[in-house]
C-alpha cells in the first residue's frame, strides 16, 4: 500500500463514519472537553491529511511523467528531484503546480477561517462597544441593557461585555443570576467565541462536508457544557438550571454566545442528572481512545512510509 492510499483511506474512514460515532460518544457531555478535542481532531486530521494525499497524487503523476515504472521510497527525494529538474521539466512543472494546489487549498482554508475571526471580532468589539454606551453598569463586566425580552449573554470586546436585559433581571432571583453570568464570563475566560467562529468559517469555505458541518453545531453545544460546568461549580447546579429554563427561547446577536441558546433541553437534562461514577468513567476512556487513535494513525503512516514499509508511489 502506498503513503497516498493509506492517508486517501484514513481520510475516507472518518469522513464516513466519524460524524455518526462522534456525535455518540459525545452526545451526553459526560465530558465535553475531551469531546471537543476529539471533535477538532478529526477535523484537523482529515484536512491534513488531504491535501497531503492530494499533493502526493498530483506528484506521483509529475515523477511517473518520463518513467511510468520508477518505484521510490523517499518522498521527499523523489519530490527534491523533480522539482530541480532530474525528470524533465514537464515533471517539474507537475510537481511545482502540485506543491503550490496544495500550499493554496491550505491558504485558502486559512483565509476563510481568518476572516470568520476577524468579522466576529470585529462585530463583537462593536456590540460590547455600543452596549456600554446604552446600558448600565456596576463597575464589573456585567452590563444591564433596558429591554423587555429576558436574555444574557456575552461578547468579547476590549473590554468584553456579559449583557444581562432588565426583562432577565427581574425574572432571575440573585442565586439564578449569579450561576447565568458565571455561566457567561467562563465563555469569555475560555475564548469560546473564537472557536465557534472558527468552525463557521471552517465550514462556510467547505460546506459540503458532514464532518465539519456536525463538528461545528455539537462544539457549540459542548462549549455551553463547559461553561455549564464551571457555572455550576462555583453555585449550583440548580440554580443554573433554573436560570437557563427562564431565559430559555430568548433571542441573540449572532456574535453572542448565550446562557440558553443552545441544546437547552439536553443541557438540562445533563444538569438535572449528571453522569456518575462508571458512566463518566467509561465516556473519558472512549473519548482518550478515540482522539489517540484519530491522531495516531497519520502518524503511523508516516512513520511506516520513513522506514519502507509504505511506499510513496506505485
Amino acid at each position: 500500500m502506498t503513503v497516498t492510499a493509506a492517508l486517501l483511506l484514513y481520510v475516507v474512514a472518518v469522513l464516513s463514519i466519524g460524524p455518526k460515532l462522534l456525535a455518540r460518544i459525545t452526545a451526553d457531555g459526560g465530558a465535553p472537553r475531551l469531546a471537543i478535542a476529539a471533535w477538532l481532531t478529526a477535523v484537523v486530521t482529515v484536512l491534513g491529511c488531504s491535501i497531503a494525499a492530494i499533493a502526493l497524487l498530483l506528484i506521483e503523476a509529475a515523477g511517473h511523467w518520463d518513467s511510468p515504472d520508477a518505484l521510490l521510497v523517499s518522498c521527499l527525494e523523489r519530490l527534491h528531484a523533480i522539482l530541480v529538474g532530474h525528470a524533465g521539466w514537464p515533471a517539474r512543472i507537475v510537481a511545482t503546480a502540485a506543491v503550490a494546489i496544495a500550499a493554496g487549498s491550505l491558504l485558502a482554508v486559512c483565509v476563510r477561517v481568518g476572516r470568520a475571526l476577524s468579522r466576529m471580532r470585529r462585530h463583537t468589539f462593536a456590540h460590547a462597544d455600543a452596549v456600554r454606551l446604552v446600558g448600565s453598569s456596576d463597575g464589573s463586566d456585567v452590563v444591564f441593557l433596558e429591554a423587555s425580552e429576558r436574555a444574557a449573554y456575552c461578547v468579547a470586546g476590549r473590554p468584553p461585555a456579559i449583557v444581562v436585559t432588565t426583562a432577565a433581571l427581574a425574572a432571575l432571583d440573585q442565586a439564578q443570576l449569579a450561576a447565568v453570568v458565571a455561566h457567561e464570563r467562563a465563555h469569555l475566560d475560555g475564548r469560546h467565541a473564537y472557536v465557534v467562529a472558527a468552525m463557521r468559517g471552517l465550514t462556510t469555505a467547505l460546506p459540503k462536508i458532514g464532518l465539519f458541518t456536525s463538528a461545528a453545531t455539537h462544539i457549540s453545544s459542548l462549549l455551553e457544557m463547559c461553561a455549564d460546568d464551571a457555572a455550576a461549580r462555583r453555585h449550583g447546579r440548580q440554580p443554573l438550571l433554573a436560570g437557563l429554563l427562564t431565559l430559555s427561547g430568548a433571542h441573540t446577536p449572532a456574535h453572542g454566545l448565550a446562557a440558553a441558546g443552545v441544546a437547552v433541553l439536553a443541557r438540562a437534562e445533563r444538569l438535572s442528572d449528571p453522569p456518575k461514577g462508571f458512566a463518566r468513567i467509561q465516556t473519558h476512556l472512549t473519548l482518550s481512545g478515540a482522539v489517540a487513535a484519530m491522531a495516531a494513525t497519520p502518524l503511523a503512516i508516516v512513520a511506516l512510509s520513513l522506514s519502507g514499509v509504505l511506499i510513496c508511489f506505485a
